[in-house]
């Protein structure tokens, strides 16, 4: 059996160093004018398992934002999340993906994006859509605000409507 001399946290490095040189590697591969279409493919099959996960769509609503949350995390993002019945609300006051963009920009990583927001936003819109709910972004200088609306607080204010 051969042990590993790295420590957990050199180990998450890695990992993290390796899902981002691949990012990096796809948006480069496709280019900017088709990076939509890896988009979409990518949103179909985040919402087409959602949907397995999560067959209520309140749930998948309010779950949408769980993996972008856990990923800011992982690049040590500061943030806030805000859960009522009605939406689900993700505040992204500094993002550390910028940061890490910039470190690894100076490792000699080529980016083909100017702000990993244009990623990011089109692919939680596009699987948001494929699920039939909305996602709402305001973009800040490094960070961003999301709202996710609970689809039955909007059914139910239409039957208030009527």
């Amino acid at each position: 059996m051969v042990e590993s001399t790295m420590t957990d946290k050199e180990k998450a490095e890695f990992v993290l160093g390796v899902y981002f040189r691949t990012q990096a590697a796809i948006e480069r591969y496709m280019g900017r004018e088709n990076l939509p279409e890896w988009t979409e493919h990518v949103a179909r099959i985040n919402s087409d398992a959602m949907r397995h996960r999560l067959p209520d769509t309140d749930d998948q609503a309010r779950d949408l934002l769980s993996g972008l949350r856990a990923m800011l995390g992982v690049y040590g993002s500061d943030t806030e999340t805000r859960t009522s019945p009605e939406r689900t609300e993700l505040t992204v006051r500094r993002c550390g993906i910028f940061d890490y963009r910039e470190q690894a920009a100076r490792r000699g990583v080529t980016l083909t994006l100017d702000r990993p927001c244009e990623f990011c936003v089109d692919l939680h819109q596009r699987t948001a859509a494929h699920l039939g709910i909305s996602a709402e972004v305001e973009l800040a200088e490094r960070g961003c605000h999301w709202t996710v609306p609970a689809p039955s607080a909007s059914r139910g204010r239409e039957g208030a409507a009527r």
